[in-house]
C-alpha cells in the first residue's frame, strides 16, 4: 500500500502533468493565431504593396500627362506668338515705313493709330509668354551691375509726357542713398523697368484727377545688400476691399464686369510679383475705394561697384554711325526669310542705303547662294522650310572651319525670341538676334555692329580669294 508521500507525490505529478498539457495547449492556440496573424499580416502587405504600387503607377501616369500638358501648352503658346509676331512685324514695319514718308496730318494720326495700337498688342503678347514661364518655372533674370536711378529715370522719362498730357501731376521722389551718389546693384534692370512701368501704366489708367508719385529709397544692408523701395502712389478710383484678393491672380482684374471701362489681360501683376520674388523681394498694396492706391516694390539686392570707363569701341555706338558703316561701301547682304512680307519690310528698312542685297527663301538656298557667292552679312529667319536657320547656319560654320575661312556674322532676325532661344542661336553661331516685330534702328544698329567688328577683311573677301569656290558673279535679287 502506497505511502501517504507517494500518494502526494503522484497527485503534484498528475497536476504538473494536467499544467503541462494545458500550457501545451495554450501554445498550440497561440502558435496557431499567430501563423494565421502572420499569413493574413503577409496578405495584407501583399495587398498593400500592390495598392501602392497602383498608386505609384498612377502618380507617374498623372505627372507624365501634366509635363506633356504643360510642354504641349509651353509650345502652342511659343507657335502662337511666332504666328502673330510674324504678321505685327509687317505691320508695325510697314507702318513706321509710311511714317518716314510725307504724309497728310489725317493719314499721320492713322498712323499713329496703327503703331501705337500694335504696341500694345505686343505688350499683350509678352505679358502671355511671360505668364506661360512663370507657370513652368522658366521665368529668367539676368542680374547686372545696373545703376538704380538710371532705371528710375527711364521709368520716369517713359511715362512722365502720358501722365501730364492727362492732365496729372507727377512727382519722382528719392530718399536715403537713392537722394546721394549713383547708387549700383546687382539686379535685372530690363525686369525691374517692366514691374515699375506695369505699376506707372495701372495708375495712370486708372486715375483721372490728381496725380501720381514716384518716391524711391534705398537702405544699407549688412554683407554688402541693399534694401530698394519703389512706391507708385496714385489718387484714382482705389480698389475696393471685396476686389484686392483677385489682384495678384492671373487674367483677372479689379474691374472684372463686362462693361469695364478700362482693358488689359490683368497678367502684368502677377508675372511682376513674380519677378519681385526672384530678387529677393515682393510687391504690397494699400488701396480704398475712391481713395487711390499705392503699390510698394520691395527688393534685397546685393551692391555692386559701378563697372570701369569701358574702352571706346572701333565703331561710334551712336545711330548715325551704324548708317554710316553701312554706308562705307555696298555691302553684300544675303537675306533668309521665307515671308515675302517680312522680306518687303526688311527691303524698305534697308531702301535708303546702297546695298547689294540677295533674298532667299530657306536655308537650303542660304547655303547655296553662299557657296556660290562671297556676302558680308547675312540675316537669317529661324523657322524656314526645308532647312531652318540654325541647321542653315550650323552647315555654314562647318565649313567655314574646314576651309579656314573667315566667318561671316550671321543675324539670327526670328520671331523667337525667348531667353533661352535666342541664347541657343549665339551657341550655334549666330552673331546677334534682332526679334521681330523689330524697329529699323534695332536692325541697322545690328548689322551696323556685326559689320563693324568684321574688321578691314570682310568674309565675303576672303571667300572670294578662295580658289575653290565660284566667282561666277551675284545671284540676281529676288524677293517681292
Amino acid at each position: 500500500m502506497p505511502s501517504a508521500t507517494d500518494r502526494v507525490s503522484r497527485r503534484r505529478y498528475a497536476r504538473e502533468q494536467a499544467a503541462r498539457q494545458e500550457a501545451e495547449n495554450l501554445l498550440e492556440v497561440k502558435c496557431r493565431e499567430l501563423v494565421q496573424a502572420n499569413e493574413a499580416l503577409n496578405k495584407h502587405a501583399q495587398t498593400l504593396d500592390a495598392v501602392v504600387r497602383e498608386r505609384t503607377r498612377d502618380l507617374e501616369r498623372a505627372k507624365l500627362e501634366a509635363e506633356a500638358a504643360s510642354l504641349a501648352k509651353s509650345n502652342f503658346l511659343a507657335v502662337m506668338s511666332h504666328e502673330i509676331r510674324t504678321p505685327l512685324n509687317g505691320i508695325l514695319g510697314m507702318a513706321s515705313c509710311l511714317a518716314e514718308s510725307e504724309t497728310s496730318q489725317e493719314q499721320t494720326e492713322a498712323l499713329e493709330v496703327i503703331l501705337s495700337s500694335g504696341d500694345m498688342l505686343l505688350t499683350i503678347i509678352n505679358d502671355i509668354l511671360d505668364l506661360a514661364k512663370v507657370e513652368a518655372g522658366k521665368l529668367e533674370l539676368e542680374f547686372l551691375p545696373s545703376p538704380v536711378d538710371g532705371v528710375l529715370a527711364a521709368v520716369c522719362q517713359q511715362f512722365e509726357v502720358a501722365i501730364r498730357e492727362k492732365g496729372l501731376s507727377f512727382a519722382y521722389l528719392p530718399t536715403k542713398l537713392l537722394a546721394q551718389d549713383t547708387l549700383w546693384a546687382q539686379l535685372d534692370p530690363t525686369r525691374l523697368r517692366q514691374v515699375l512701368g506695369n505699376l506707372m501704366s495701372n495708375a495712370l489708367k486708372f486715375t483721372e484727377t490728381g496725380g501720381i508719385t514716384l518716391s524711391a529709397k534705398a537702405e544699407a544692408l549688412p554683407l554688402g545688400r541693399l534694401h530698394l523701395e519703389f512706391s507708385i502712389a496714385d489718387t484714382g478710383r482705389g480698389i475696393a476691399e471685396a476686389q484686392q484678393a483677385r489682384l495678384f491672380q492671373p487674367f483677372s482684374q479689379a474691374d472684372a464686369s463686362i462693361a469695364r471701362s478700362h482693358g488689359g489681360t490683368g497678367l502684368g501683376l502677377v508675372v511682376s510679383q513674380q519677378i519681385c520674388q526672384q530678387m529677393a523681394g515682393d510687391i504690397r498694396f494699400v488701396s480704398a475705394a475712391g481713395q487711390g492706391s499705392t503699390f510698394t516694390v520691395s527688393l534685397d539686392v546685393p551692391r555692386a561697384e559701378a563697372p570701369k570707363e569701358p574702352a571706346k569701341p572701333p565703331v561710334d555706338t551712336r545711330a548715325s554711325s551704324y548708317e554710316a558703316v553701312l554706308s562705307q561701301r555696298r555691302w553684300r547682304i544675303l537675306v533668309a526669310e521665307d515671308s515675302r512680307t517680312n522680306q518687303l519690310v526688311i527691303r524698305h528698312f534697308l531702301r535708303p542705303l546702297d546695298l547689294d542685297i540677295t533674298f532667299v527663301e530657306t536655308g537650303e538656298e542660304a547655303i547655296h547662294h553662299w557657296r556660290q557667292t562671297g556676302f558680308d552679312l547675312i540675316l537669317m529667319d529661324v523657322n524656314m522650310p526645308v532647312l531652318d536657320g540654325l541647321s542653315a547656319t550650323a552647315v555654314i560654320r562647318t565649313e567655314e572651319q574646314r576651309r579656314g575661312l573667315v566667318p561671316v556674322p550671321v543675324i539670327a532676325v526670328s520671331a523667337n525670341a525667348m531667353h533661352h532661344q535666342v541664347a541657343a542661336y549665339l551657341a550655334k553661331g549666330m552673331m546677334a538676334h534682332v526679334a521681330k516685330p523689330f524697329r529699323r534702328t534695332d536692325l541697322i544698329q545690328a548689322m551696323g555692329e556685326a559689320l563693324g567688328a568684321a574688321g578691314d577683311l570682310s568674309a565675303s573677301e576672303c571667300l572670294l580669294q578662295t580658289p575653290a569656290l565660284s566667282t561666277a558673279g551675284h545671284p540676281s535679287e529676288k524677293g517681292p
